[in-house]
């Protein structure tokens, strides 16, 4: 299948994965592949982190008893697994084994950001987190956070687990947020975050300075730079009407004028 004027050719492999008798993703949250081209699918089944190699062999799993809900998963360069769970407002460290290295956020502990889920939407900026949804992290060890389905900011923290600085809110405007929902950190320190339901794509300096924003996506929903800077979007696409217990935050319901048709 070939996409875009530089012709990418994509193929899809149905059936790629090789599950156990009986095993079931349920739902895949997110997939991330190690320096060893094994592939982890952070999902929402019985066994949460589920590792194949890269022609789809069963490899290991784990993480079960840990995950409330299964949400974003990043891998950095020293083949770190990060895992962030948006129910118990947390994002994980792990070996690629699956041991425990570090915790960042409160188990069951959101932040105050006076969100009730299906009751009262965002109202102000918080600290981390409240229903977190996913984690970056740059080559030097340092991490973006963007925070989530009840906050409205991103977090940066050094690899210790420091926090260092926080920005963003509830809204339109630059620099403002409704449903921060995906991130991504170039080479150069540029952090990319998708604005899901405002429908963008805002780019800040490391410090959290506004930088740019591209209005021409539908939804983005992950964000992802290889090693050669290029960056992949996932769109959800829009939505025709609010989806039931969605009040905490407003869908993005229509194309704004200028964007192509879906």
């Amino acid at each position: 299948m070939a996409i875009g004027p530089h012709k990418l050719e994509y193929e899809v492999l149905e059936g790629w994965e090789q599950l156990p008798e009986d095993w079931s993703f349920v739902e895949v949250a997110g997939v991330a592949v190690d320096s060893q081209d094994r592939v982890y699918v952070f999902n929402r089944g019985a066994h949460p982190v589920i590792v194949f190699d890269k022609e789809g062999k069963f490899l290991n799993a784990w993480g079960e008893g840990v995950f409330s809900s299964a949400h974003g998963i990043f891998i950095d360069h020293n083949d770190h697994v990060w895992c962030a769970d948006n129910f118990d407002h947390t994002v994980r460290k792990f070996t690629t084994d699956g041991a425990l290295l570090m915790t960042l956020g409160e188990v069951n502990q959101p932040a105050d950001t006076g969100f009730v889920l299906g009751e009262t939407p965002v109202q102000h900026a918080g600290g981390p987190f409240n229903m977190v949804t996913n984690v970056a992290v740059t080559r030097s060890g340092d991490l973006f956070i963007a925070d989530g389905y009840g906050n409205a900011r991103v977090h940066h923290f050094t690899g210790d687990g420091e926090l260092v600085a926080s920005w963003g809110g509830p809204g339109s405007a630059e620099g403002q947020f409704n449903l921060p929902h995906g991130i991504a950190v170039d080479r150069s320190g540029r952090v990319f975050v998708a604005d899901r339901e405002n429908s963008r794509i805002q780019i800040f300096s490391p410090p959290g300075d506004y930088l740019d924003s591209w209005d021409w996506v539908n939804r983005p929903d992950d964000l992802f730079l290889d090693e050669q800077e290029n960056l992949y979007i996932a769109e959800l696409g829009w939505t025709f009407g609010q989806a039931p217990g969605s009040l905490h935050f407003k869908f993005m319901e229509m194309p704004r004028i200028g964007h192509d048709p879906v």
